[in-house]
């Protein structure tokens, strides 16, 4: 093993990859995470599979996680945040960890060769949007369904219990959104939602599924072929609601302008999916300026490359990602971390 160290700041799936590739290499790795687990939103995500494997990317997370966990070239400092970084001719930072039931508060000073910012993304806080998110109990978002169905398996509805007869995703919530300056695509929305569909009619046929939508962005590994069956099982209605109404029996009365009958169609439903978008987190900046990188553009540090002391950038904290492409740009991160410990060569 070398005497180089590696700082990683971001335990997602970006900054796990990155850490199990440059292990591999034999090069000792510091990751360093805020939340008191590592795995990110990727870690709270549902396989969806139906009669077979659907590559939504989930059990790349949990193998991803326990791959990194395992390995004893890689130091995990959970529940931890970085307060100081400092370049001379190394890195010299300085991590406060909080307090655990087995362990007081602690200050952790370290060294490092390079550093890695992976600090992934937060999705977009709907509250402020017209479709009643924290009013109405039968709105939730796409990652409060996907713990759903990790954790429980089945759907109901939150304010009775009972199961849902008509549900409707709603798309682009937070992002290409030009009142609020998010011109981007989040790039895993339309995948996500349409095989969490898939397996909601696959395990309840008789559930009615509507996905409004902008357009339908195919990214990832077979998503043509599960979109093309999922057109064969969900309604695809390509509007956008302007807004929710709880109506009686508190559904929800949906309304939307549809160019084929030329004029406002309004529908109940009993549950209303809001797929919220990426956006960049805001110690990203931060993070970006104290590494000497260079001004985050719309929040994220988009085409960011190696910085010539060391610096690297890696995942959806460059821009919007799924779990494929996070984990190929981490590959991609890792390689360009040892050319540069190895001085270019």
């Amino acid at each position: 093993m070398t005497d180089q160290r590696v700082l990683i700041i971001g335990g997602g799936i970006g900054g796990l990859t990155t850490a199990l590739a440059l292990a591999q290499r034999e090069i000792r790795v510091d990751l360093v995470e805020q939340e008191a687990a590592v795995g990110g939103h990727a870690a709270r995500l549902a396989c969806k599979a139906t009669e077979r494997c659907v590559k939504c990317g989930a059990c790349l997370a949990d193998q991803t996680i326990a791959a990194a966990v395992a390995d004893p070239r890689i130091r995990l400092h959970t529940a931890c945040r970085l307060t100081e970084i400092r370049r001379s001719d190394r890195y010299r930072y300085t991590l406060a960890q909080e307090p655990h039931p087995d362990r007081p508060a602690r200050t952790l000073p370290g060294e490092a060769d390079a550093v890695v910012l992976a600090s992934g993304f937060q999705t977009f806080d709907p509250s402020g949007k017209p479709y009643g998110y924290g009013l109405y109990p039968d709105v939730i978002t796409n990652l409060e369904l996907e713990r759903i169905l990790r954790t429980t398996g089945g759907l109901r509805r939150p304010s009775s219990g009972a199961e849902p007869a008509r549900m409707a995703f709603i798309q682009c919530v937070g992002s290409r959104d030009a009142t609020l300056g998010h011109l981007w695509c989040s790039g895993f929305c339309c995948a996500a939602a349409v095989r969490a569909a898939r397996l909601l009619k696959h395990r309840r046929p008789t559930l009615a599924i509507t996905i409004f939508y902008i357009d339908i962005q195919t990214f990832g590994r077979d998503f043509e072929s599960v979109y093309t069956r999922a057109r064969e099982e969900v309604r695809f209605v390509r509007a956008i609601p302007a807004d929710a109404f709880q109506g009686e029996g508190a559904r929800l009365r949906l309304t939307w302008v549809e160019t084929s009958v030329q004029g406002a169609v309004e529908e109940e439903f009993d549950l209303v999916v809001l797929s919220t978008g990426m956006t960049p987190r805001p110690q990203t900046a931060t993070l970006a300026k104290a590494l000497g990188l260079a001004p985050p553009a719309a929040g994220f540090i988009a085409g960011a490359g190696p910085h010539a002391d060391g610096a690297f950038v890696v995942g959806a904290a460059r821009g919007p990602m799924g779990i494929a492409d996070t984990i190929a740009d981490a590959r991609r991160a890792a390689w360009q971390i040892v050319r540069f410990l190895e001085g270019g060569r």
